[in-house]
């Protein structure tokens, strides 16, 4: 019985079995306990999981936790989007292209960019400004003016990376349920203030809690698009594109501020 060959179906039922009779493990920290990297993908293999597949998975795991949902999601949209994606090449390779396109497509400040992970900063400042409002103006550039962005890496080792770019989007949806609140708290009050004109006014204390909610919808459509957003991104590093780049003179035009004579320029 030792050689006998139990298809994939098989195996998921016994171990789910197996786990089932056990009942819960207990797990002595004091002594080293898991599965070796090597033994899991030769595993894999016996039971018929592709090996890419297990190199794939083992990979997203080291890029950590996805960010936990939060009450309000769902109307405000989440305090932190993240988008994973697999691109071919180094994670040296694509962190450095996806800093490209931050620091020169969306006019990012880079703090960090070393260890498989990347940070990344609002520009802040009157050129810092006008750049972000100049690329928007082409329809591009939508990641500049939120808080934070990451971007952490890890190399799957078939040639490929698995990257995870998070945005840190807390104030845009703190101000999505901050503007849907207010709009609730001041149509209540002026209808609870006109009450004594008659029926027809409380009415419209419906219509006043749907504005509301409507205003706060608006922070789930901002959410989905910076989702988008951040996704377009990683296909523009994944097809080795580059953002087209808007130079400072331009930016210091626009503020009324004339280029230095003699001295060279460079893209924002």
């Amino acid at each position: 019985m030792d050689d006998e060959h139990l298809d994939p179906e098989v195996v998921s039922r016994v171990i789910r079995r197996a786990l089932e009779i056990s009942g819960p493990i207990t797990i002595d920290d004091s002594k080293a306990t898991g599965v070796r990297r090597d033994a899991l993908i030769a595993a894999a293999g016996e039971v018929g999981l592709p090996v890419v597949a297990v190199l794939r998975s083992i990979a997203v795991e080291h890029l950590g936790q996805l960010p936990a949902a939060r009450v309000g999601d769902r109307i405000v949209g989440a305090a932190v989007i993240a988008v994973d994606d697999e691109i071919a090449g180094t994670p040296e390779d694509v962190l450095a292209r996806i800093d490209r396109w931050l620091v020169d497509g969306h006019h990012r400040r880079r703090d960090r960019l070393r260890g498989g992970t990347g940070e990344w900063s609002k520009r802040s400042g009157l050129v810092g400004g006008t750049m972000r409002r100049m690329r928007k103006a082409t329809g591009e550039g939508r990641l500049g003016d939120y808080r934070h962005v990451g971007a952490t890496a890890e190399d799957i080792g078939t040639g490929s990376t698995a990257v995870r770019v998070t945005v840190d989007r807390q104030t845009d949806r703190t101000l999505a349920a901050a503007g849907g609140a207010a709009v609730i708290l001041g149509g209540a009050g002026g209808v609870v203030a006109t009450a004594a004109a008659g029926p027809v006014v409380l009415l419209a204390a419906p219509f006043v809690i749907v504005g509301g909610v409507s205003v706060a919808l608006s922070g789930r459509r901002r959410a989905k698009r910076t989702e988008v957003e951040i996704a377009r991104l990683l296909e523009a590093v994944a097809d080795h594109n580059t953002p087209t780049r808007l130079r400072v003179e331009v930016a210091q035009r626009m503020t009324g501020r004339k280029p230095a004579i003699g001295r060279g320029t460079s893209a924002g």
